[in-house]
C-alpha cells in the first residue's frame, strides 16, 4: 500500500505540474517565443532531447547542445518542471525572445500555467461526475444513486473519533450499544440519536472504507468543546449519482467555480490567522508528506476519491500560483503591471532580487508546514 501510494504520489504531481508547464509552453509557441529548454523535474539534467532537421537527438547529462530548437529534458529531482524561455531572464530583444514581446502576450505566457490547472480541474470533474462522484444527498434519493449511505466528512482533531482510527470519508452501517442493542443506520438522525442516548458509554460502530469492513470503539463525550459533537465528527447523507454527459460538463465548470469562491476564501482566513494569530477551524496548510497522507486515505476509499482529490489539488495549484507573491506566476503579472503603469519595467536587478527572496519564503514556508505535518502525523 505504502509502495502504490508513492507512486500514486509522483503520478498526481506529475500529471500536474507536466499541465502547468505545458501550459507555459504552448502558449509561449503560439505567440512566436523560443522555448530553449522544456524540463520536467529539476536539475541535473538525466537525458534531454531535441529535433533537429527531422531527426531526434538524443544526449545525456548537463550539458547545453548547440541547438535552436526546443530541447526536452528529464530531471534528476522529480517534483517540478520548468520551461526555459528564451531571453525571459536576460531581457534581450530579438525577434523570438520573451521581452521582444507585447505585455499581453507576455501576461498570456505566464497566466497560461493556471489556466492550464483551472481546465484539468474542469476536466477531471467532468469525468468524476458522469462516472459518479461522492456528493451530499437532501431530500429524495434519485433512482440512479449508488453506495448510498451515511458518510463521516469532519473527524476533529484529539476527539474520540480520532483517537479511534475513524478517518474522513468512512461510512457507518451500524452501532452495537452497550446494552448489545445493534441498529443499521439510514440516517444522520438515526448515528446521532444513538450517540446522544449513550454519552459516556462505550459503543461499536461499523465502518466501510474502501471494500474494507472495520469496526470502532468510541465512548461518547458528556461535555465535549465547543463546535464538536460527543465523539467529533461531522455526517451527511452521500451518494455516487451519475450524470450524462452533457450534464456531467456543467455541473464540472459550476464546482469547480464554486471550488475557487471556496479556495480563494481559505487562503483569506489563513492570511487573516496570519496577521490576528488566531487558526480559523478547519482550514489547514499541508505539504507533499500531508498530500501523500491524504492520498493513501482517497487510495483506500477508492479510485474515485482519488480523481476528485487530484482535481482538488490542480485547483488550488492554479490559486496558489495567481497569488501576488514574489516568484509565483501572479507575482510575475505584478511587475508587467507595474511596467504598464510606469510605461517601462523594473530593473532587472530588482525584480530577480526580489523574486529571489520570494523563492526563500516559500522555502521556508514549505519547511514549517512539511514540518507540522510530520508533527500531526507522528506527534
Amino acid at each position: 500500500m505504502i509502495l502504490l501510494t508513492i507512486i500514486v504520489f509522483i503520478l498526481v504531481l506529475g500529471a500536474l505540474i507536466l499541465v502547468h508547464e505545458f501550459s507555459h509552453f504552448i502558449f509561449a509557441k503560439r505567440t512566436g517565443m523560443r522555448v530553449e529548454e522544456f524540463g520536467l523535474g529539476y536539475p541535473p539534467r538525466v537525458i534531454g532531447f531535441f529535433k533537429e532537421n527531422n531527426r531526434w537527438r538524443f544526449f545525456w547529462g548537463s550539458k547545453e547542445p548547440k541547438t535552436k530548437s526546443t530541447v526536452y529534458s528529464l530531471n534528476l529531482i522529480p517534483f517540478g518542471g520548468f520551461n526555459k524561455i528564451y531571453g525571459m531572464e536576460s531581457r534581450e530583444k530579438k525577434p523570438d525572445s520573451f521581452w521582444s514581446k507585447s505585455i499581453g502576450k507576455r501576461a498570456m505566457v505566464i497566466s497560461a500555467g493556471v489556466l492550464g490547472n483551472f481546465l484539468l480541474t474542469v476536466i477531471l470533474l467532468s469525468i468524476g461526475y458522469c462516472l459518479g462522484l461522492p456528493q451530499i444527498v437532501e431530500g429524495k434519493v434519485p433512482v440512479e444513486a449508488k453506495e448510498v449511505g451515511i458518510q463521516i466528512i469532519l473527524v476533529n482533531r484529539n476527539s474520540p473519533a480520532e483517537s479511534a482510527g475513524i478517518k474522513i470519508g468512512d461510512k457507518i452501517l451500524k452501532i452495537k450499544t452497550q446494552d448489545s442493542e445493534v441498529k443499521v443506520v439510514k440516517e444522520v438522525k438515526d448515528v446521532q440519536d444513538l450517540i446522544k442516548k449513550n454519552l459516556g458509554q462505550p459503543i461499536i460502530i461499523t465502518l466501510k472504507r474502501g471494500n474494507k469492513i472495520l469496526e470502532k470503539e468510541v465512548i461518547p463525550r458528556k461535555n465535549p468543546p465547543k463546535g464538536q459533537g460527543p465523539i467529533g465528527i461531522a455526517l451527511a447523507k452521500t451518494a455516487r449519482i451519475p450524470y450524462p454527459w452533457y450534464e456531467s460538463i456543467l455541473k464540472g465548470f459550476e464546482n469547480t467555480f464554486l471550488l475557487t469562491g471556496a479556495t480563494f476564501e481559505a487562503f483569506f482566513q489563513l492570511l487573516k490567522a496570519a496577521i490576528i494569530k488566531e487558526v480559523p477551524s478547519g482550514v489547514e496548510l499541508t505539504g507533499p508528506i500531508g498530500i501523500g497522507s491524504l492520498i493513501f486515505q482517497m487510495i483506500d476509499l477508492g479510485w474515485i476519491y482519488v480523481l476528485q482529490f487530484t482535481a482538488i489539488l490542480s485547483l488550488n495549484l492554479a490559486i496558489l500560483n495567481i497569488l501576488p507573491f514574489p516568484a509565483l506566476d501572479g507575482g510575475r503579472l505584478i511587475f508587467l503591471l507595474i511596467e504598464k503603469i510606469r510605461k517601462k519595467p523594473v530593473k532587472i536587478e530588482i525584480e530577480n532580487l526580489v523574486n529571489q527572496i520570494g523563492f526563500v519564503l516559500l522555502i521556508i514556508l514549505m519547511i514549517a508546514v512539511t514540518f507540522k505535518d510530520i508533527q500531526r502525523l507522528w506527534g
